[in-house]
């Protein structure tokens, strides 16, 4: 028989899943949102075309980096590319250019130094040559003055031999009378010769250098104390010729102490014309040469005069004579020769120890040599 009853309501609600179909949903959640990231990953991330892609790294260093963090790579590969970053970081670089301008650099920096060194140095030199050469400087030695009696008067009366021997004989007595500088007139080629070869140690000026009869005139002096620093000559009439008066200023070597030495020779007997133009000539040299420099000045030489020459050159000039003289030019005392050594100017020339020396004559010549010691002082740079 039919049933009348009413429909239960759990009719109208719907079937609950059951445990069995909740558990499928569980398992495949998972897989459902791993599949979101897959498909996110290929839509955001680049892919292998080149629209809108970044290069790729393509460089050595970049590769070996993609090397190591690159999925799915071994242990071994990882490795390797690890060593080779570790290598490439610990190459040295090549920086041989900069250590080169560096070296420059310090050269240049040495250089600057040692010059600066070498000015410092040079500059006290200078001060020191500039405090010197202001100081007045004394020289002492022994003057002397000799006619050697030319060659051509050994035929002559008077028994001398020949030019040449007793050239020899006068260079040795020069020596042995320890003379360091010394004035010699007569003086012929052949005679000349000698001198040059028999006065071991010094130095003859002007030898042959200053033309027709330029020989006549020379002026010795030691070459160990000192150096000639300049010369020339004048022009005077002897004897009727044109011949140089030679001079020369000398320079000690061990004080620096310069001054001048003249060779005179004027003419002999009835010439007094002669003897007084020449004695001029030299007076103005003189004055001339001490105007040029302040140092003082030495002239000796046969002036065939044995009182106006004195008288001439000391009233010109102040100089005395080397076997003395004094206030208002008085003569020394006698005898008097016609051979004259005479100085001054400068800051002082003074004499002692004259001798007329007796030795050369009848063998070497019919003159006196004469000889004293003199001490010469130059005044230096000082105003």
């Amino acid at each position: 028989m039919p049933s009348h009853r009413a429909p239960s309501r759990r009719a109208d609600k719907p079937a609950r899943p059951t445990r069995s179909g909740w558990s499928s949903w569980r398992l495949l959640l998972p897989a459902v949102v791993v599949t979101a990231l897959m498909v996110a990953s290929l839509v955001l991330l680049p892919g292998d075309d080149q629209s809108g892609a970044v290069d790729q790294p393509t460089s050595a260093a970049a590769q070996e980096v993609a090397a190591t963090h690159t999925p799915g790579v071994s242990r071994s590969d990882r490795r390797d590319a690890g060593r080779g970053l570790k290598a490439r970081k610990a190459r040295t670089l090549d920086n041989s250019a900069a250590r080169r301008g560096v070296v420059v650099v310090q050269e240049r920096h040495r250089q600057a130094r040692i010059a600066a060194r070498k000015a410092k140095q040079k500059a006290k030199r200078m001060r020191r040559m500039a405090r010197i050469a202001a100081m007045e400087k004394t020289s002492s030695f022994r003057v002397g003055a000799l006619n050697i009696l030319g060659s051509q008067h050994t035929a002559g009366p008077g028994g001398y031999g020949p030019g040449t021997d007793r050239a020899a004989m006068a260079a040795g007595l020069v020596m042995s009378r320890g003379i360091d500088v010394i004035t010699m007139s007569e003086v012929q080629d052949d005679q000349l010769a000698v001198l040059n070869n028999r006065m071991a140690g010094y130095s003859i000026w002007p030898q042959q250098t200053l033309g027709s009869n330029g020989q006549r005139l020379q002026i010795a002096w030691r070459a160990s104390q000192f150096e000639m620093v300049d010369g020339g000559s004048v022009t005077f009439t002897f004897a009727s010729q044109a011949i140089p008066m030679p001079w020369v200023r000398l320079r000690d070597l061990g004080t620096g102490a310069e001054f001048y030495v003249i060779s005179i020779h004027t003419s002999a007997g009835r010439l007094q014309g002669e003897r007084d133009a020449g004695t001029a000539i030299a007076i103005n040299l003189m004055k001339e040469l001490m105007a040029s420099t302040g140092d003082p000045v030495i002239i000796g030489g046969d002036v065939n005069e044995h009182t106006k020459f004195f008288y001439n050159v000391c009233n010109a000039t102040g100089f005395l004579a080397a076997n003395g003289g004094g206030p208002g030019c008085s003569l020394p005392g006698g005898p008097l020769r016609v051979d004259w050594i005479m100085g001054g100017g400068g800051n002082g020339v003074s004499f002692s120890g004259y001798v007329q020396d007796g030795a050369t004559l009848a063998r070497i010549s019919d003159h006196y040599m004469i000889h004293a010691d003199v001490s010469v002082t130059s005044p230096g740079d000082t105003p």
